[in-house]
């Protein structure tokens, strides 16, 4: 029996329309075909945007249901298709990163890939299962070597656990700035790297030299930055820079400037490590202390316009300022 439309109250209506499209889903002869496909969408040449989906080539039942669950569905584009974009601002409220707790970093040390590993999962194609092969076994550290890594970064002051979570200290912080300044790369992929050759050692598959010539290259390859890029070399810690030009104490290296030593007696001057984005060389600091001035400098970025610029550094009145007197410069 077919209700007459004039005989349902809206409610009814809506629930009818849903069972009768069910039925003819259900009972659809045509088969339903979908094809996996990635779209890029160029936004005026400027950014590209990739989704990856699936296109109903056939429609079948989903000419009475839209499809539900995981899998996107795309229109049918073609290759220079024009596509509708708004964009809009939206406002949303971020939530930081959960900190590391003891199960969660262990986690993490045991399988540092699992991220990728899942994107290569999601990928199809010839090659997706060779990528998801090269981080299977990956890992930092060894399960005996962990504890120690972890105990090590406590005792050094880098992280601290208290209540069953980590946190980053000073210390840590102070660590990652430095590295980053000096263009050490201490990623996942350059300790997994090491880890690898150790783990060759001890299946025969290569012999200790070879580990160690590996370990030797990096090394070799950080040191060398020092002889490519001088003028970005900002020393070590507690190196002496020179006599400070206010009170005559000296001036040495710290974590975040070359300060004087006596601030403890009220004496502020110090010279930045970073400035405008550009490490300050400690040969640089070392001849504002001397002359007063320094040699110009490349490669600073302007924070209101985002532009580099050339200067020299002096000391006025006390503070270190910029001399564009000899130098093409950009406002700042």
């Amino acid at each position: 029996h077919i209700p007459s439309p004039d005989a349902l109250t809206p409610a009814q209506k809506q629930v009818y329309q849903a069972i009768l499209r069910r039925f003819a889903a259900v009972f659809c002869r045509e088969e339903t075909i979908a094809q996996k496909a990635t779209l890029t969408i160029s936004a005026g040449g400027v950014e590209e945007f990739t989704l990856k989906a699936s296109v109903i080539v056939q429609k079948g039942w989903t000419r009475f249901e839209e499809p539900k669950g995981a899998d996107k569905i795309l229109p049918d584009y073609k290759k220079g298709d024009e596509v509708p974009l708004t964009f809009a601002p939206v406002e949303k409220k971020t939530t930081p990163p959960k900190h590391y707790t003891i199960e969660t970093l262990n986690n993490y040390l045991k399988n540092p890939f699992r991220e990728e590993k899942a994107r290569a999962t999601e990928e199809e194609g010839d090659d997706a299962e060779e990528y998801r092969a090269m981080f299977e076994g990956l890992e930092l550290g060894t399960e005996a070597t962990r504890t120690g890594i972890i105990d090590n970064a406590c005792r050094s002051g880098y992280i601290q656990l208290k209540k069953d979570v980590y946190t980053l200290l000073d210390g840590g912080k102070h660590l990652i700035e430095t590295l980053l300044l000096l263009g050490i790369s201490m990623d996942k992929y350059k300790t997994v790297q090491t880890g690898k050759a150790l783990k060759s050692v001890f299946h025969g598959e290569m012999d200790i030299d070879g580990a160690v010539a590996i370990a030797r290259e990096e090394i070799r390859t950080v040191f060398a930055q020092d002889a490519t890029h001088p003028d970005r070399n900002t020393g070590f810690f507690g190196d002496l820079v020179g006599t400070c030009p206010v009170c005559r104490n000296e001036v040495r290296k710290g974590r975040y400037s070359y300060h004087c030593t006596a601030r403890k007696d009220g004496c502020r001057f110090s010279i930045p490590l970073v400035l405008c984005q550009r490490p300050i060389p400690l040969s640089a600091a070392k001849s504002l202390l001397e002359t007063g001035h320094s040699a110009s400098l490349t490669g600073f970025v302007s924070a209101r316009t985002g532009k580099t610029f050339d200067a020299s550094l002096k000391i006025e009145n006390q503070k270190v300022v910029f001399d564009f007197s000899k130098n093409t410069t950009e406002t700042l």
